[in-house]
């Protein structure tokens, strides 16, 4: 049987439930209209964020290889230290 107060409850729950629906429909409106007053991009807005990310990614490209050559040092010097090393007279 159903009490008054669940009944209350249950009502209440559902309120709850439609505010938040409300809340988020009405964020969905906002960004939609925010959308819809933006501009649209020019050609001139795509050759400078064109030239920005490939100054970026040359940049990057450089690092890396500065990375890639600091590595080889290394490891040509460890194998050197590696080849100097003579095994104890009862190995030979």
């Amino acid at each position: 049987m159903i009490s008054k107060k669940s009944l209350k409850a249950e009502i209440f729950t559902a309120y709850l439930e439609s505010q938040n629906q409300i809340e988020i429909l009405k964020k969905e409106i906002e960004l939609l209209q925010n959308v819809q007053q933006s501009e649209i991009l020019s050609i001139d807005d795509y050759r400078n964020d064109y030239v920005l990310r490939s100054q970026r990614h040359s940049r990057e490209f450089k690092l890396f290889l500065d990375d890639l050559k600091f590595t080889a040092e290394f490891l040509k010097a460890k194998v050197q230290e590696v080849r100097q090393v003579e095994l104890p007279a009862f190995l030979k």
